[in-house]
């Protein structure tokens, strides 16, 4: 019996396999996020949820695509770079990021997806104020979203966000502990690809 369900589970992987596909593109977007949450700030930032609404970047990267039938797996590697403004605190951040998504084309033009992100954090900058010390330069994030496919064209909308947070401490001018700003990511993004 188990003889027979391993023969048959190697024929339905060769019989996948066969239908394969593979592709490779380019793809590029914006990114409408808010960064983290501002902790033990001063009191005159109290409208942190009103900034959120300001962020604003970009990414481009590239993507290989592998499809079986109606489900595919895209591996992307990205370089993001956007900037969050608190009142009048602004934070910088660029990071390298390498989602992988596993998708389900529910019709042959749109697929939903979903799956981990594995990022690279560069240091933050922070205008008028020093870093003095950030909790990994390697976070961990999911994402999920809808992508529309026309021939080689591809739109996405999705959602990332960070799992586990990652604090910097921040120093003013005379090198006094100001607080920290959480840099986890909270983002949407607007995405456009083509595929070779």
């Amino acid at each position: 019996m188990k003889k027979n369900l391993l023969v048959l589970a190697f024929f339905v992987f060769l019989t996948q396999s066969s239908f394969a596909q593979f592709s490779y593109g380019a793809k590029a977007g914006l990114n409408f996020s808010a960064s983290g949450n501002i902790k033990e700030l001063m009191t005159d930032f109290s409208s942190v949820e009103t900034a959120k609404g300001n962020v604003s970047g970009f990414f481009v990267g590239f993507y290989t695509e592998i499809e079986l039938l109606f489900f595919y797996l895209r591996p992307e590697l990205q370089f993001n770079k956007y900037e969050t403004t608190f009142d009048n605190l602004e934070v910088g951040q660029s990071r390298l990021e390498l989602p992988v998504s596993a998708g389900f084309k529910i019709l042959p033009v749109l697929s939903v997806f979903a799956g981990p992100t594995l990022r690279y954090n560069f240091s933050p900058t922070v205008m008028n104020y020093s870093i003095d010390t950030i909790e990994s330069d390697t976070t961990l994030g999911i994402h999920f979203g809808v992508r529309g496919h026309l021939g080689p064209l591809g739109l996405d909308v999705r959602y990332d966000r960070g799992l586990n947070s990652n604090e910097v401490q921040l120093l003013d001018n005379q090198n006094v502990n100001f607080g920290k700003v959480d840099i986890r990511p909270n983002v949407w993004s607007l995405g456009l690809s083509y595929a070779f």
